[in-house]
Parts: C-alpha cells; sequence; structure tokens
C-alpha cells in the first residue's frame, strides 16, 4: 500500500527542487534583461525592489508566516541577490499590471503572465522560467465535454486580460458559436470554486494552477488543452 505521506514529501521535494533551479536559472539570466544599466542603478540607491503580482497560491499570498507563493519566492531571491529590500503591490486585476507597468509604477511584474504576440508589443519580457499549457476545465460532476463545439449550451468564464482571451479569439475564427463571459475583478481560483460548485461550468486556466488547486477543489476536471505549451515570464 502506498503511504500518502510518503507521497506528499516526495511532491513537496520535487516542487522545492524544481522552485531552485527555477531561481538559479532567473538569477543568472534576469538581470541583462529585465533591469536596465540605469534601472538597476535606481534599485540600488533606493535600496528597494518594486513588483506588481496578483494573489494566487502560484504567485503570491499570505501564508501563515507570512508572504508566500512561486512568484513571491522567485522575487524575493532575486531582491535578496541585489540585497535590497522587496516591495510587493498586488493588483485587483491583469489590466491594471499591465498599465502600471506603463507608467513605472514598478520595475517589473512577477504575477504568472503568459508571453505572447499581443503582449510583446507593449512591454518586455525577461527569459522564460515555466512552460504552461492551458486547459479547460469542467466539474467532475457534470457531462465532459470533448470539443469546443461541446461548449455552446454551457458557461464559460475567463479573465479579463488574461492569455486565455487570446487563445478563444483564436478559436472563434473557426468556431463562431463559442461564446464566454469576461470578468474583471476576479482571480483564477476564484473561477476554479465556481466551477468545483457548479455555480458555472467551464473555466480556462494555466496547468500549474490546475494542478495546484485539484489538491483542495477534488471535483475539478481537465477536458481538454486549449493551447500548446506557453511561457511564463517576468
Amino acid at each position: 500500500m502506498e503511504n500518502p505521506l510518503r507521497n506528499s514529501r516526495c511532491r513537496i521535494l520535487g516542487l522545492s527542487l524544481v522552485l531552485l533551479i527555477a531561481i538559479i536559472l532567473m538569477l543568472f539570466k534576469i538581470i541583462p534583461v529585465l533591469l536596465k544599466p540605469n534601472i538597476l542603478n535606481q534599485v540600488l540607491q533606493s535600496g528597494e525592489l518594486v513588483v506588481l503580482t496578483r494573489n494566487s497560491a502560484t504567485t503570491y499570498y499570505n501564508g501563515a508566516n507570512g508572504p508566500e507563493g512561486f512568484e513571491y519566492e522567485l522575487a524575493k531571491k532575486f531582491a535578496d541577490s541585489l540585497d535590497v529590500t522587496l516591495k510587493v503591490i498586488t493588483t485587483d486585476n491583469l489590466n491594471d499590471i499591465f498599465s502600471m507597468l506603463n507608467t513605472d509604477k514598478a520595475h517589473f511584474a512577477a504575477a504568472g503572465l503568459t508571453i505572447t504576440d499581443e503582449r510583446k508589443k507593449h512591454i518586455r519580457f525577461a527569459a522564460s522560467y515555466m512552460d504552461v499549457t492551458e486547459q479547460l476545465i469542467y466539474n467532475n460532476q457534470s457531462y465532459r465535454p470533448k470539443s469546443i463545439a461541446d461548449l455552446k449550451d454551457g458557461t464559460l468564464e475567463v479573465l479579463e486580460g488574461s492569455s486565455h482571451i487570446e487563445s478563444l479569439n483564436t478559436l472563434k475564427e473557426k468556431n463562431p458559436q463559442l461564446n464566454w463571459n469576461a470578468q474583471s475583478n476576479t482571480e483564477s481560483e476564484q473561477l476554479l470554486n465556481l466551477v468545483e460548485e457548479q455555480l458555472i461550468d467551464y473555466t480556462i486556466a494555466d496547468s500549474n494552477e490546475v494542478a495546484l488547486n485539484q489538491q483542495f477543489l477534488l471535483e475539478l476536471r481537465v477536458a481538454f488543452d486549449i493551447s500548446s505549451p506557453r511561457k511564463l515570464a517576468w
């Protein structure tokens, strides 16, 4: 019989190793790409690195012992490597992150952002640190859709300003019956909770968010991928 505690420890060890490798790669790649010399000097002189993020289990949240989250841990290690203090600013939605970046209210965003052609027109990305796939999520107690055509009678809600909308717009070109509701001032985890509670039929989330939330939201299932692997970056 498998030991659940041992399996849990193995998963934690594996995640810790992935985090360590990601941190090492980020610290070697990010400084020359993300912070130009004048900005880096500004950070060093002020002693403060200002980072934009959003509240979620994969990015940033207040845990029992203070701030936690994958993106937070990366940003904290980055700030420590520069010997400066990390200041975290959270936003209500993804669009606020992009607008604040363009007004220089932060040095960069660490918010689980997917690199897309449209986003590259407006913001500059550093080196990628993770690949994710966009996945259609449904409740296990409901009918499992097999294709985009099966979504026509259900309610699909996604995050306003997310890369998922770009993917849906592409899919709609060949599936004109495809419709969705874009929600602002919410988070992916809240939409996953709505699917868990059967208050909505479907949502779309990145594979790393799905894997983490499935540990707690036991009825969540992946119907199918709606994208090929995509890269996350600061």
